[in-house]
């Protein structure tokens, strides 16, 4: 969830200023769309944080999921409309929130305290090289295809992070 989630905000994040200049967007409205999207990102933290302690850090990695495929058909859908790409890259914000605050609240109670740093530490690593590789696959797609082609992609990745969380009784988890 945490990896996953964090490949398709950087990836859909890092086009959007290109895609958005494509459709002849000022700066500063451009400015304006990811200040947005990184306020989606942070302020609703704390709300995160509880909905995952008491709905369930399943449920909330589900929603944050649901998020990010509604991000992505908002945004990716678009066309010339930027208030449309707003709204859709806020939702990209709040999407990868909810789903790398309840991932990651995950992580204690599903690991033995011995190998809890280690894993903690991967868990770090494999997202911020997801992230690499979300940007570079962006780049290549919207260069091959178009900012619609990578956000249908991306929205493609929460089926095995759905499948995962449903698989694997995380639902249960509170």
């Amino acid at each position: 969830a945490v990896a996953l989630s964090h490949a398709v905000m950087v990836g859909v994040m890092a086009l959007t200023p290109v895609h958005m200049k494509h459709h002849d967007a000022s700066l500063s409205i451009i400015g304006f769309t990811i200040s947005l999207h990184i306020a989606g990102m942070y302020a609703a933290s704390p709300v995160f944080g509880w909905l995952s302690d008491t709905w369930g850090a399943g449920r909330t990695i589900l929603f944050g999921q649901a998020l990010l495929v509604a991000a992505c058909a908002i945004a990716g859908t678009a066309g010339e409309s930027m208030a449309q790409i707003t709204i859709g890259l806020v939702l990209l914000g709040l999407g990868w929130s909810a789903s790398v605050i309840a991932g990651a609240a995950l992580l204690p109670s599903s690991t033995d305290t011995s190998v809890r740093p280690l894993v903690q530490g991967l868990s770090d690593l494999s997202m911020s090289a997801a992230g690499a590789m979300g940007g570079l696959i962006a780049g290549v797609v919207v260069s091959m295809w178009s900012f619609g082609a990578l956000t249908a992609l991306a929205a493609l990745a929460a089926i095995p992070v759905v499948l995962t969380a449903l698989g694997t009784g995380v639902m249960k988890s509170r």
